[in-house]
């Protein structure tokens, strides 16, 4: 079983207080280097629909319940990442789950002390997960990665405007117009009919539309369902309109 695994897996930052076949409850002590404090939270791990999931023994003690800006998930448990408590069939699985826990701890407190999850290190919410990653394979085969994590984080730019079309070949159109992926040939900037990679351009504007839009279904829903802002972080998007979302950090849902 899943949480098997996580039993023999435990690190030494964290005691078990007591285990069973449904849960591990026990506290996490970790040493954060160069400070002279500790992250200390009692934590509950259990298996949720075959999947191991973990959240605040007493939720809303240390963390808020529920705050997406920082992977405080609706129903009060972490998300590590996507699918990250998925498939854990050995203990090897289970070290990198301890893994992704300890860094989400870490990157915890960072959020409490900045009001701002950390550069680079956001996800987007709900179903915009996959898009981004897409989008993010696609920037990086253009040479524009950093750009669209600087994007993520609010800074915006060709990709994210909506501005640009794609024909039926596939390519942008107004064809003789420069190409915004930066293209060039013998040091001169192309058009965009020769652009260097029509199908990354493509897959990359298609992809953070499609991301932008799930990230605003996303808090459509939460809003829908009542859920208000903590107000623990400097953005967020249950307090701006659903146009503004795609502009803010996208930690989106694991």
């Amino acid at each position: 079983m899943p949480l098997s695994d996580i039993l023999d897996a435990c690190p030494n930052w964290f005691q078990i207080s007591s285990s069973s076949e449904e849960e591990i409850l026990g506290s996490a002590r970790v040493e954060v280097e160069g400070a002279a404090d500790t992250i200390s939270v009692d934590l509950r791990v259990h298996d949720q629909w075959g999947a191991i999931a973990v959240q605040e023994q007493i939720p809303g003690t240390k963390y808020p319940k529920t705050c997406h800006e920082r992977h405080l998930q609706s129903d009060e448990h972490f998300c590590l990442g996507m699918r990250a408590g998925s498939n854990i069939v050995s203990k090897d699985h289970a070290v990198v789950w301890w893994g992704l826990l300890k860094h989400f701890l870490e990157l915890q407190r960072v959020a409490q002390r900045t009001r701002r999850w950390p550069p680079q290190q956001q996800m987007s919410h709900g179903d915009g997960g996959p898009h981004q990653v897409a989008a993010v394979s696609a920037a990086r085969d253009l040479g524009i990665e950093e750009a669209y994590m600087r994007m993520l984080e609010g800074e915006e730019s060709w990709f994210s405007v909506g501005a640009f079309k794609i024909n039926k070949r596939g390519k942008l159109t107004n064809g003789w117009l420069p190409c915004p992926a930066g293209c060039r040939n013998n040091g001169k900037p192309v058009s965009r009919e020769r652009c260097c990679n029509p199908g990354a351009v493509a897959t990359l504007l298609n992809e953070e539309r499609l991301r932008r839009k799930k990230v605003a279904d996303f808090y459509a829903y939460s809003r829908g369902r009542g859920e208000m802002c903590c107000g623990t972080m400097l953005s967020c998007g249950l307090r701006v309109f659903l146009s503004d979302i795609g502009a803010f950090p996208a930690q989106v849902k694991a």
